[in-house]
């Protein structure tokens, strides 16, 4: 029993990579509003919650997922140019879509791990009218899996 409650608080997610993933959403879902495209986003933070944040924006999607995932993986020990101590946590957000009900639906898909956790998360949140500003409407997250952590 000790073991199970052990196991479940692992996969709770923090107060602070819920701000950090909230903070990451808010900058996609506002660019979108706008109408531009932020392409992928990554953000990082040290146990001390400074934090890097980057787009990858000069490639394609893919190419540009599969940079911000490298970048996560080749400085878990932190940008100390940045004042940015080893990686704890990070969360990569980019404009894709997700198939529900048969349907194609435009969504920002975002993945999040902190330290700790037994597996990185990923969620979705579905949108319509982006650029369309005051009219542009978003959902709430959604979870959409578990995937391997990148740290």
């Amino acid at each position: 029993m000790a073991d199970e409650m052990n196991n479940a608080a692992v996969d709770e997610v923090s107060p602070e990579l819920d701000a950090m993933v909230c903070d990451l959403l808010d900058d996609v879902l506002n660019a979108l509003a706008d109408g531009e495209d932020l392409g992928v986003v990554l953000s990082v933070e040290d146990e001390n919650a400074n934090r890097y944040q980057a787009c990858f924006t000069e490639d394609g999607p893919e190419a540009c997922l599969e940079g911000a995932r490298h970048f996560v993986e080749t400085n878990v020990q932190g940008l100390q140019a940045d004042h940015v101590g080893p990686i704890n946590r990070y969360a990569i957000a980019y404009v894709g879509g997700v198939e529900l009900d048969c349907e194609f639906q435009d969504a920002i898909i975002v993945s999040f791990y902190q330290r700790g956790m037994a597996s990185a998360y990923s969620a979705y949140v579905l949108y319509r009218g982006a650029g369309q500003g005051e009219n542009f409407m978003w959902s709430d997250p959604e979870p959409a899996g578990e995937e391997p952590s990148l740290i």
